[in-house]
This record gives C-alpha cells, structure tokens and sequence, in this order.
C-alpha cells in the first residue's frame, strides 16, 4: 500500500514538474496557413523580463504551408516551425529561452503578416481584432493582449513591432536585405 502511494505521489510530482518545465502553449487559435507565396527574412529581435534575444527568422508560406526557421546570429538552430492545415510540427532548441514558445511566436507573426480577413476568421468571442491606420489590437474581451505597429505601409518588408501583453514580452521585426542589399 505505501509503495503504491509512494508512486503515485511520485508520478505527481513528475507530471507537475513537467508542466513547469514547458512553455504556455497559445490560447489564441492559429490562423490557416496562407495559399498564397511568400518567402521572407527577418531579424527578430524578443525582449522580455530585461533580456533579449535576437534571431535570423526565415517565414515561408506557400500552398497552405507555413514554415518558419530561426537561428542564432552565428546560425545555430532555435526552432524550426511547420504548419498544415489543422497540425503544426515544432522543434525546439534548449538555446530558446523555456518563457518563448514557437507557436506564441508563429500566432503573433501572423498577427503582424497576415492578411485582417485571415486572422477574423479564426477567432470567436470573446477575440476580436481591430485594425487601424499603422497598427493593430488583439482583445479577448476587454483586455489588450497583443499591439503591433507597423512602420510602414508594406507588412511584409516593414519594420512592425508587436508587444505581447499576455506574455509579456516585446517582438520586433525588421526585414533584413536580400542578397542584392534590396529589402525584401
């Protein structure tokens, strides 16, 4: 009898410890990937709790596909992101800090990248979403969980930055130049 509590107690404290160790996943839902094509470089630079860290992030979208890599600024692997119509396939590096989860990131990447339509359609009461001149805001409810800013008119190579309310944290995208030195 007290071996079995000993392992039910056991296997508690593992399955606590567990949750502890992993990152929230999002709350919000996912938009559907986008048909349309788009092959993207940015530097992503993550600010939270008075630290930061910068990653090259590539995004791909092509016929309902969405990847996206990160590395560091030496190249190393962060995480590598892959997501289908209904899955999403996410591989993690211990190099990305346990608070920032990928598929938070790839939720606000499409808060930022995608398409108004894209994003409504997806979200029900009580999420809702507004867009105005050069920017954007995420309710649930009442409450403010995600601002972007756009500092430009173009979402896909301008600048954006996007401050996530819910988690604390600050995102900001900037396009890097392609091999010619041109912007994306």
């Amino acid at each position: 009898m007290r071996s079995r509590l000993l392992i039910c107690l056991c296997a508690a404290v593992l399955a606590g410890c567990q949750s502890w160790l992993m990152p929230p996943r999002s709350v919000r839902p996912l938009a559907a990937p986008l048909t349309e094509r788009h092959h993207v470089e940015h530097l992503l630079e993550i600010d939270w709790d008075q630290q930061s860290q910068r990653l090259h992030c590539v995004l791909i979208t092509a016929e309902g596909e969405t990847r996206v890599v990160a590395l560091t600024e030496t190249g190393l692997p962060v995480f590598q992101l892959l997501q289908t119509p209904g899955n999403i396939e996410i591989n993690r590096s211990p190099l990305l800090p346990r608070p920032v989860s990928p598929d938070i990131i790839l939720a606000d990447i499409q808060l930022i990248f995608w398409p108004i339509d894209s994003l409504r359609k997806t979200l029900s009461p009580p999420w809702r979403l507004e867009q105005h001149a050069g920017s954007r805001d995420l309710y649930e409810g009442e409450v403010l969980r995600a601002h972007v800013d756009y500092q430009g008119k173009e979402r896909w190579s301008s600048p954006a930055t996007l401050d996530n309310k819910q988690y604390g944290y600050r995102l900001t995208v900037t396009p890097l130049p392609d091999a010619t030195g041109a912007a994306p």
